[in-house]
Parts: C-alpha cells; sequence; structure tokens
C-alpha cells in the first residue's frame, strides 16, 4: 500500500500569474474590470442541500436520468476511513477558453465521511462568466478502517475506481459571473458514501461512470 498521510494536499497560489495579470490589465488585455480568486476545496462528504435551497444555489448534481445510490448510503455510513485522489481542475469561461487552476496535478486525502475539507489550490483568475468546472482525474481510490461495513458486509483494505484510461474527465455546469476582486469557493463533494456502496466485493473496484455521475459540485 501507498505510504500517505492523511489531510496530505498540494496548495498552488501562483503570486506571478497575480503580477502577470495585473500587467496584462494595464496592457487591455483582459476584460475590464480585473481580477479575482478562485478556491477549490475538497470534501469526502457533504449533506445533501434542503429543499428549499433557492435555484442556482449549492449542490450541482447530475440529471435525475443519472443512477442514485442514496438508498444505500445508511450501509456506507458503517464505512470509516480516507479517500484519496489525484486530479487536474480548470475554469471554462463562456467563450469556452479554459483557465487551468494550480501548477498542475492535485494529490489531496480526505476523510471519506467528510469530518474534513482541505483546501486544494487558490488561484487567481481573471473576471467574466464561467459556465463549467472541469475535473480530470488520474487516481481515485479508498483506504477503510478495520470494521468498516459496506452493503451489510465486512471490507479490508483499499477500494479503487477502476479508469478505463489513464484518467477521468468528470463535467459540472456553473452559472458563475466573477467581478474584480471578488473570491468564490467551489468545494468539491465526493460524495463517497454513496459510490463505496457500488463496490465489487470480490475485486474492490468501482465502476468510474459510477464515481462521475455521483460526485457533486457545492457552490457556498
Amino acid at each position: 500500500m501507498r505510504n500517505r498521510r492523511t489531510g496530505a494536499l498540494r496548495i498552488s497560489t501562483r503570486a506571478g500569474t497575480l503580477l502577470l495579470l495585473a500587467v496584462a490589465t494595464a496592457c487591455g488585455n483582459l476584460t475590464p474590470g480585473g481580477i479575482g480568486e478562485a478556491t477549490v476545496a475538497v470534501t469526502g462528504n457533504v449533506p445533501a442541500p434542503v429543499p428549499s435551497s433557492p435555484a442556482g444555489v449549492g449542490a450541482i448534481r447530475e440529471p435525475s436520468s443519472t443512477p442514485s445510490l442514496d438508498e444505500d448510503e445508511d450501509e456506507a455510513d458503517e464505512a470509516e476511513g480516507e479517500v484519496h485522489v489525484r486530479f487536474l481542475v480548470s475554469l471554462v469561461t463562456e467563450t469556452g477558453s479554459q483557465i487551468g487552476l494550480g501548477d498542475g496535478e492535485i494529490e489531496v486525502e480526505v476523510d471519506l465521511q467528510g469530518a474534513n475539507e482541505m483546501e486544494a489550490v487558490r488561484e487567481v483568475i481573471p473576471t467574466g462568466r464561467y459556465t463549467e468546472l472541469r475535473l480530470v482525474f488520474t487516481e481515485i481510490s479508498a483506504e477503510l478502517d478495520p470494521g468498516s461495513l459496506i452493503n451489510g458486509q465486512p471490507i479490508v483494505g483499499g477500494i479503487d475506481v477502476e479508469l478505463e484510461d489513464v484518467s477521468l474527465l468528470v463535467t459540472r455546469p456553473l452559472d458563475l459571473d466573477v467581478g474584480d476582486g471578488d473570491s468564490i469557493l467551489l468545494r468539491i463533494d465526493l460524495n463517497a458514501p454513496a459510490w463505496l456502496n457500488a463496490v465489487d466485493p470480490v475485486l474492490l473496484t468501482v465502476d468510474e461512470s459510477v464515481f462521475a455521475g455521483l460526485i457533486n459540485v457545492v457552490i457556498p
């Protein structure tokens, strides 16, 4: 097994990018208005938002046609451990341009039940409207504590989300306007108790489509 440390993460705040954007603004190369700041945080699980939440606030979820494992989550609540992910993250503007966040691949490990939240990256971004968040996962796994139960069965050891290729692209729609000086938070909810219920008890793997369909993005 890999040597892990709970809470391990990589945080990137590129001061040089801020200087470069400031120079570009002075030269008229950016949309008038300047720059904002985007922070991406990761948690293993966020409780579902209350139904009365205003439209556009809270979790951004897959369409209703996406399979849901919510009925089985009580069993996964008996599982304890950590979720480990590696990924790249970027924002997509309304014109289709991608703004990468961070200096490269981000690695985070969090409690699978959501007991903690880790800041993965903080980055300055141009002002404007953003319509999509893009996540490219290269590794997704869970390490369960002894005594954990999933679907009523004891599971020992590590569980991997099986990637068919070297990476898995997951996108979520946004409707986000960033003004000069604005700070935004994008919380990636890995929703681990849901997709862990789809584990193959023999192979200890989860299909990538299940994972991709169940993770959420929450905008406070």
